[in-house]
């Protein structure tokens, strides 16, 4: 069996032949080690807990993190089976993180509130969502790199396997590098126990592997980003096909199923880890969420679940993306207007942000990252022209890269995911849909297929209202 065979069939559990299978792949040494020395699923994960702090903590005191939601394994609620595990053995210290009204996320605030928290620790054990989990790993890593164990509360998101975390920047989503949990515990009962709603936003993130790696390979291509690596997508695409395939398997709560869709997640992770950057599973989909998450943060509205927006945001990524590969004719572009200047574009900048924050906060963050995407891009003319030049090859590279937005439609449907803006909860009206999807682009500093298109003169208005049209007929199977 080769190393591409070995990542396909790869196992987030077995660590040392995950690094073997990944340092074949990659003989330049370009990705970075995977640095956690455990990580564990299965029915019994959780009984491991004790065993896994003892070999890990620097001495007696630990530090659980929670946040307020209650999580239940089997009747039993998980915080307090973990706190009473940790109070044998350990001097035990319990800090609730986002009790207040205003619940938890992923600011400024509740950061200071961790890192006061973890102040002293010779070990943090985080016990909750994606969120309080992010917010644990860049603590840790501020307080001298504290041991960190993470109890996955649920199949929701690829973050409990990363070294990454995604933070609020003056009101601006970034993923800033933390630190990789030193282990990781999926319980399986627990996971599968969780909300469905959870299960489902986690199959929806998973829904990025259709449309993500096709924007961060089109970024290697044009000279927009030298990380790409095919390896760490070798781990992923195989299994992400099956669980894709169980869609109705995960709606029916399955143990097995779930318990892969959490396998994949943590691979998921995994390979943005090893990038150093959160690309290889987060492209033009990712954006529209975070636009979301920036709105509704700014408007005191409700969130959805991040990966149940990716889910429905993929869908008219993936009809973008077989707009370009159907309709690109390089003989058409005018390559003198691909590379706009900046005082053009700053202006585009701050009115596509400026409702958002009148003090001009959020348009500034935006802006001072943007401009340095349009400075590279200038400079990436030569690979934009050779790209062009050699369309035809490239076509067919991204094209299997990608899925029909039918199919991720009808994935959706079966899972019993939301496949339309309108399904998610609290739904979200087809406007604001609208701005996320065509203002994404304008964000930060990554180039994504959105980039490309408004670049060469497509990515407008009626663009991309026909993009949400054709979302709706893949939506429905049409």
């Amino acid at each position: 069996m080769n190393a591409a065979d070995n990542l396909s069939l790869a196992d987030p559990a077995d660590l040392d032949t995950l690094r073997e299978a990944l340092a074949a792949s990659d003989p330049e040494g370009r990705l970075h080690p995977i640095e956690m020395s455990r990580i564990e699923i299965g029915p019994e994960a959780i009984d491991l807990l004790h065993e896994v702090v003892s070999e890990l903590t620097r001495g007696r005191h630990v530090t659980l993190v929670t946040d307020a939601t209650p999580i239940l394994r089997d009747g039993e609620d998980l915080k307090e089976r973990v706190a009473r595990t940790l109070s044998e053995g350990f001097e035990l210290k319990h800090s609730l993180i986002g009790a207040h009204a205003g619940g938890l996320h992923a600011d400024e605030e509740a950061l200071a509130e961790v890192e006061a928290a973890v102040e002293g620790s010779d070990c943090v054990v985080a016990v909750g969502s994606g969120t309080i989990t992010d917010l644990c790993k860049e603590a840790a890593a501020r307080k001298g790199d504290v041991p960190l164990v993470v109890v996955q509360t649920a199949a929701s998101v690829n973050a409990f396997a990363i070294n990454m975390s995604v933070l609020l920047k003056s009101g601006v989503k970034r993923t800033n590098i933390s630190k990789w949990p030193d282990a990781l515990l999926i319980d399986v009962p627990t996971i599968t126990g969780a909300p469905p709603v959870m299960t489902l936003a986690g199959f929806g993130d998973l829904m990025a592997t259709w449309t993500s790696p096709a924007d961060w390979y089109l970024a290697a291509l044009v000279g927009m980003d030298d990380s790409y690596h095919p390896a760490p997508l070798t781990m992923v695409f195989e299994q992400a096909r099956e669980v894709t395939d169980a869609a109705a398997a995960v709606r029916r709560r399955e143990p097995q199923a779930v318990e892969k869709l959490a396998r994949c997640l943590a691979l998921g992770g995994m390979a943005a880890g090893v990038v150093g950057k959160t690309a290889p599973l987060s492209g033009t989909e990712h954006l529209v969420s975070h636009l979301l998450d920036m709105h509704a943060g700014k408007h005191h509205l409700p969130f959805n679940f991040h990966g149940a927006q990716v889910g429905v945001a993929a869908v008219p990524v993936a009809a973008a993306w077989e707009e370009l590969l159907s309709s690109l004719d390089p003989a058409e572009i005018d390559v003198d207007s691909c590379f706009p200047k900046p005082e053009a574009m700053e202006p585009v900048v701050r009115e596509a942000f400026g409702d958002l924050d009148p003090s001009g906060a959020i348009a500034d963050e935006c802006w001072s990252d943007y401009a340095l995407k349009l400075e590279r891009w200038r400079e990436c003319r030569p690979q934009f022209e050779e790209f062009l030049a050699n369309w035809t090859k490239h076509r067919a590279e991204l094209g299997e890269m990608v899925l029909p937005p039918e199919r991720i439609g009808r994935a959706l449907n079966e899972s019993g995911a939301p496949a339309r803006f309108g399904e998610l909860d609290p739904p979200i009206p087809e406007e604001r849909a609208f701005w996320a999807l065509k203002n994404c682009h304008l964000m930060r500093n990554r180039f994504t297929l959105a980039d490309l298109l408004f670049f060469i003169g497509w990515w407008d208005d009626e663009f991309v209202k026909g993009l949400f049209a054709r979302a709706r007929s893949a939506a429905d199977g049409r």
